[in-house]
């Protein structure tokens, strides 16, 4: 567990980069696009989230196949081939999805297909690294794009200072273009060396085959997590469509640390997975962790009256999305690694296109109700806790009990009591008292336990950084 708290604190780091790079992009981009440009900025983000489903499994293949193994211990000359294979099977897709933009007239199609083969080769390496464990060089990529953007960021707001959404979606494609070159000139380059094995073969598809349920199960789980933004954009207006992708660009940012915990766990999943025990800690964790994270709503709060009032409409939909974030962490960092780990690809596709069937069904009662932003996002946060509910029996040590289910029960009184009642500088501090004693009520040991091993963690990683620079 101690080597699982230290790779959290590794792409924690890198992660947390990327979290104040989205903070200043989130608060700066919508202030100087307006909402419409800054609507047409999100659709091409929510169309661009989806490029991940043309590599047909490929690259979730290669997650299942060398997930767990030493990175020392992968054939380089079997990786060559499969490198080479994504690099092809991309680049024809490429070409596809352009032609397909230029025929249809649709122009925001077309930077989503010159999206297609840096956003999944980018992805190929990514899925390497954490299925290896190598989360050192996960975190040095994962580095670039957030330092990239910033910059871009910066140069087009007060440099250009052209307020158009077809800036940033430029910028947005030309990084990607930049990190697939650095990976393919460095990490790349060492691979291209090694003889290679036939790039066309039977291995491949078999490797696409092992795959195509996660990626199916993950498209209908990229699926899930959007539906909101779809019913969103399709059926209310383009301010509303705004102010819904500003909540969701919100929720995105404290997201990105309940990731770091999420892919740090699968290496350990696959060598542990049968372990009652440490599944049960690790839940307990994250739901403290996730019941925490609320809090961080009240800076959203602060700030969007401070600067960003035209955005005020958001903060209802951030509010009831926040409430998620419990069941959203465990969802993530257990249950979606828990399928790959036991290689159940087929219950893992069945489970989430259930819970996609189940959201929408629920979204689309939402919008009969009341057409707005607020039962939308309600909806959502509902289908969150179905799936936390649903796929605790899948594994042991995760089952649901009484304990959890008045954790939670408390934890949503105090969330929206706090949130909805109060203003920010009141509710923040009743808030943390509020979910402080909750914790140490219902997980006493669970809570000191965490607090442990997360300082130890840091003590650790501050000691190693402080030997480096004397050496």
């Amino acid at each position: 567990m101690s080597s699982v708290v230290s790779d959290i604190s590794k792409v924690f780091g890198s992660n947390f980069l990327v979290l104040v790079v989205g903070i200043v992009n989130g608060f700066l981009v919508p202030r100087f696009l307006g909402i419409e440009e800054y609507a047409l900025f999100k659709t091409f983000g929510l169309y661009a989230g989806y490029v991940g489903i043309l590599h047909f499994g490929f690259i979730d293949g290669i997650y299942i196949k060398y997930g767990g193994m030493n990175r020392e211990y992968v054939p380089k000359s079997q990786l060559k081939a499969e490198l080479l294979f994504l690099l092809v099977f991309q680049s024809f897709m490429l070409i596809v999805g352009a032609i397909i933009g230029l025929a249809s007239g649709n122009m925001i199609l077309v930077p989503v297909a010159l999206s297609i083969l840096p956003a999944n080769v980018i992805t190929f390496f990514k899925f390497l690294y954490q299925a290896t464990g190598s989360f050192g060089q996960y975190a040095k990529i994962n580095s670039f794009a957030p330092i990239l953007n910033l910059t871009a960021t910066l140069t087009i707001v007060f440099l250009i200072s052209v307020r158009s959404a077809s800036l940033f979606i430029t910028s947005v494609v030309i990084i990607n273009y930049l990190i697939f070159s650095l990976l393919l000139l460095g990490r790349g380059r060492s691979i291209f060396n090694e003889e290679s094995n036939r790039v066309i073969s039977k291995s491949m598809f078999d490797t696409m085959k092992v795959g195509i349920f996660i990626m199916i199960g993950n498209l209908s789980s990229m699926f899930f997590y959007s539906m909101d933004r779809w019913f969103v954009k399709i059926l209310l207006k383009t301010e509303d469509f705004a102010f819904y992708s500003f909540a969701t660009s919100m929720m995105g940012m404290v997201m990105i640390l309940v990731s770091s915990v999420a892919m740090t766990f699968y290496p350990m999943l696959v060598r542990r997975q049968e372990e009652e025990g440490l599944l049960r800690s690790l839940k307990s964790y994250l739901m403290i962790l996730g019941a925490f994270a609320g809090a961080a709503y009240f800076g959203f709060d602060f700030i969007v009256n401070l600067i960003l009032r035209d955005y005020l409409p958001s903060l209802e939909v951030i509010a009831i999305l926040f409430a998620g974030f419990p069941a959203i962490a465990v969802i993530n960092a257990i249950y979606v690694n828990m399928y790959k780990a036991q290689k159940v690809e087929k219950k893992y596709f069945f489970t989430v296109f259930g819970m996609v069937a189940f959201s929408f069904g629920l979204n689309a009662l939402a919008v009969i109700i009341n057409k707005s932003n607020w039962t939308i996002a309600a909806a959502t946060t509902i289908a969150f806790y179905f799936w936390f509910f649903f796929s605790s029996k899948d594994f042991k040590g995760t089952k649901t009990n009484l304990r959890e289910i008045a954790y939670l029960s408390a934890f949503l009184i105090v969330f929206f009591s706090t949130t909805r009642l109060l203003p920010w500088w009141l509710g923040l501090p009743l808030y943390l008292a509020g979910m402080l004693g909750i914790s140490l009520l219902f997980y006493k040991k669970e809570f000191f336990e965490l607090i442990r091993r997360v300082s130890g963690a840091l003590v650790k990683r501050v000691s190693t950084s402080k030997g480096e620079q004397n050496e």
